[in-house]
């Protein structure tokens, strides 16, 4: 993956914990959920480019 999206996906994964940890289950949650669909799309879009 590239670094860009590993970098963002390590960051929304540490704000969705501490929004878990905090007491925010659902925001947290929604923040997980919206980071593996964002990665997945990207991902998916990444390799529709790359195809020759």
């Amino acid at each position: 993956m590239n670094a860009v999206i590993t970098r963002t996906l390590a960051a929304l994964g540490l704000v969705a914990g501490l929004m878990i940890g905090t007491g925010h289950v659902g925001g947290g949650l929604a923040v997980a959920v919206a980071a593996g669909a964002s990665v997945w799309l990207a991902r998916a879009d990444a390799v529709k480019r790359d195809l020759r």
